[in-house]
């Protein structure tokens, strides 16, 4: 008898050891905004004594209206900042306004980058949508189109990633994005896409660009994505970066996502040159490289 109640017990705890499981798993789905704890801003660290490879970051409103004449000063402020990784949106591809330069390529060779980049749209003779550059060794890539509400005709919307070698045996992931400035509920699907594209991610994650939302207005793109990145200004005042002369708001963020202590925030803040109506936002991460 006491044998039989051992091994009813020892599976009433197996069950409920696999339900546990089951209740970690993170699953996203629009609607459900208040489900995901928010996490306290983080202030820039120190760096302590561990090895560390030193990142930089920049993200870069292209404009559609920036022209082949002022796309030299474009190239020279990204030149003059040095990105190790670059994240471009609103980018042209061979267009007929861009002289038929695929820009990212152009920007890459300059640098000494790889680029990828992904198409949103046809247009012209080329195309238009988002890239990432980097300085370090392309070990994958990844992108997607981000979803719209059923029948919707907002311009499509993307998510480009790619992974990359810091130095051997340390990676990281970068992310670039630009969420639907208009429609609140498309932005709201393209977050959980964002998140759901990142969420199984083993190493750091880098998520950078325009999510069209501002703290103040307490939307649900920064509500659920600072359940899982951190954003080192929410809560103490973000940077603002457009309109350059007098910018009122944000619109690039660059949020991170760290594993194990491995990523460390040690600058941030807008770029002060552009060549358009958007600064840059810049930031500056310390990479641990454990032995």
């Amino acid at each position: 008898m006491k044998k039989k109640i051992k091994i009813v017990l020892l599976g009433l705890l197996l069950l409920q050891a696999i339900v546990g499981l089951q209740g970690c798993r993170k699953t996203y789905s629009p609607g459900d905004w208040n489900l995901l704890p928010a996490k306290e801003p983080e202030q820039p660290q120190e760096p302590d004594d561990t090895p560390a490879k030193n990142v930089k970051v920049m993200s870069l409103n292209m404009n559609v209206g920036t022209t082949v004449a002022n796309f030299d000063a474009m190239l020279d402020l990204i030149k003059e900042y040095d990105p190790d990784l670059l994240f471009l949106r609103q980018v042209d591809s061979a267009t007929t306004r861009a002289g038929k330069v695929d820009r990212p390529a152009a920007i890459a060779k300059a640098l000494g980058m790889v680029s990828y980049f992904k198409k949103n749209i046809d247009y012209q003779t080329g195309g238009f949508g988002n890239a990432v550059l980097s300085k370090f060794p392309v070990k994958e890539k990844y992108s997607q189109l981000l979803s719209r509400e059923e029948g919707s005709t907002a311009e499509l919307r993307s998510m480009v990633m790619v992974k990359v070698e810091v130095q051997e045996g340390h990676a990281l992931y970068f992310a670039g994005t630009e969420l639907d400035p208009s429609v609140a509920n498309n932005r709201a699907l393209q977050v959980v896409d964002l998140l759901n594209a990142t969420e199984k991610l083993m190493q750091p994650v880098i998520l950078v660009g325009n999510l069209n939302e501002q703290e103040s207005g307490n939307g649900p793109v920064l509500s659920y994505l600072k359940g899982s990145f951190t954003f080192a200004c929410l809560g103490t005042g973000c940077p603002w970066n457009a309109p350059k002369d007098k910018p009122t708001g944000v619109f690039d963020y660059i949020t991170f996502k760290n594993t194990d202590d491995k990523l460390q925030l040690s600058k941030y803040g807008p770029f002060s040159k552009s060549a358009n109506n958007f600064l840059p936002m810049t930031a500056e991460f310390k990479l641990k490289l454990p032995k």
